[in-house]
């Protein structure tokens, strides 16, 4: 290009002129709008938006099969165990199990292939919600460390130390052999004092060992999960930490709930309730828990329910109190009570990590079918009886 040629460019009357200018004034404004973006705090909120686009994307690719009705009844008709899984098989679930596998073995195997997906999908999901992966990982440790409680307390400690997949994280094949071999849960709860559980376990002991029930065990650890979700939460950008607050206050609430429902049916000390409540819930603070802690009975603790969402959910259950279901039937309503929020956090928290907790926990809950349905079968049961154990959508998620 010759120098007149040049001069054209910058010539007020050249054509050149018209649009070189235009195209500066678009970039000058572009600039000045993420400038006013960056400023305002709405740069970091569209920058989530795009990150979380992909891994909603193939989510929603996958979907959770054993949550939705069909799915569910489709299953619920198979002929025979092996029927059954099958047909699990065949959607992809326990691909590398025998036809002659045991409820427990069909549990162990779920349950480390969906360790495996999380850990998968923390990889895959944007480095904001890594906190909340980390606590559903935790979660997943302590659940490992229920179960050897429990096998503790049923006398079968023996299988401990030659089953790996039973261990939580950082479990050492010596601690394993030492836990196999203890004879007490309080010798157990003594070798565990070296892991981060011990204290926690510590502090239900003296309930166990007066009840003899592992509940208090059980709590003291999903008190420390809990402790260990709001902090993590307290570190996640307060722009997406919504759909996960909200969730946990939910089910704190129902947590409590569940305390108070065993407290007054089983005739508990009311000074020892206060230990197995959890501070935080979205409707029930702890000074109105202490209140609900008073009532006499179960009927009385449901109607001061009364003007909060899990009123509706547990009343019609009181007309057949005390029978056998009652307990049962309030403990699948508050499941399913957990699932529908969930699944209203999912479209209301859409564009953030809305999807994202909503596949974690549907997940969970499809494991807790596909085991309800395979324990059933196991056992004998007919369909229709299986059935209401489950906790499925209401509607398309």
């Amino acid at each position: 290009m010759d120098i007149p040629e040049l001069n054209m460019l910058f010539d007020a009357g050249s054509p050149y002129f018209t649009h070189l200018s235009a195209a500066i004034l678009i970039v000058i404004l572009f600039l000045l709008f993420l400038a006013l973006l960056s400023t305002a705090g709405y740069f970091p909120v569209l920058l989530s938006i795009t990150s979380y686009t992909s891994v909603v994307a193939r989510l929603k690719a996958k979907g959770v099969p054993f949550i939705e009705p069909e799915q569910v009844q489709d299953l619920l008709q198979s002929s025979s165990v092996q029927d059954c899984l099958s047909r699990l098989k065949s959607m992809g679930y326990l691909t590398g199990v025998s036809a002659d596998i045991t409820a427990e073995q069909a549990e162990e195997e779920l349950l480390v292939t969906w360790f495996e997906e999380v850990a998968l999908l923390r990889s895959q999901a944007p480095s904001a919600s890594w906190q909340f992966f980390d606590t559903v990982l935790f979660f997943q440790e302590i659940s490992k460390v229920k179960r050897l409680i429990r096998l503790i307390h049923l006398n079968r400690a023996f299988v401990i130390a030659d089953n790996p997949d039973l261990w939580p994280a950082g479990f050492s094949p010596d601690l394993a052999a030492k836990l196999g071999n203890a004879g007490t849960m309080s010798e157990a709860v003594r070798l565990l004092q070296e892991t981060r559980y011990g204290e926690a376990l510590l502090g239900g002991l003296a309930f166990y060992e007066k009840e003899n029930s592992v509940f208090y065990l059980d709590h003291a650890l999903d008190c420390m999960g809990f402790s260990e979700l709001k902090s993590q939460m307290s570190m996640i950008q307060e722009f997406l930490a919504s759909p996960y607050r909200d969730y946990l206050a939910v089910l704190i609430d129902i947590q409590n709930i569940r305390v108070l429902i065993r407290a007054k049916h089983s005739g508990w000390n009311p000074e020892t309730v206060p230990f197995c409540l959890v501070d935080g819930g979205q409707e029930l603070p702890l000074w109105r828990l202490v209140q609900l802690n008073e009532m006499m009975s179960l009927p009385d603790l449901v109607r001061q329910l009364a003007g909060t969402g899990y009123d509706p959910i547990l009343s019609p259950f009181i007309r057949t109190y005390p029978s056998a279901d009652t307990l049962l039937n309030m403990d699948i309503a508050l499941d399913q009570y957990l699932l529908d929020t969930v699944s209203g956090l999912g479209l209301v928290y859409y564009h953030t990590g809305g999807p994202l907790l909503w596949y974690l926990v549907a997940k969970e809950f499809e494991l807790r079918n596909i085991r309800i349905i395979l324990s059933g079968m196991y056992d004998g049961l007919q369909a229709d009886e299986i059935s209401r154990m489950l906790v499925t959508c209401r509607e398309e998620t």
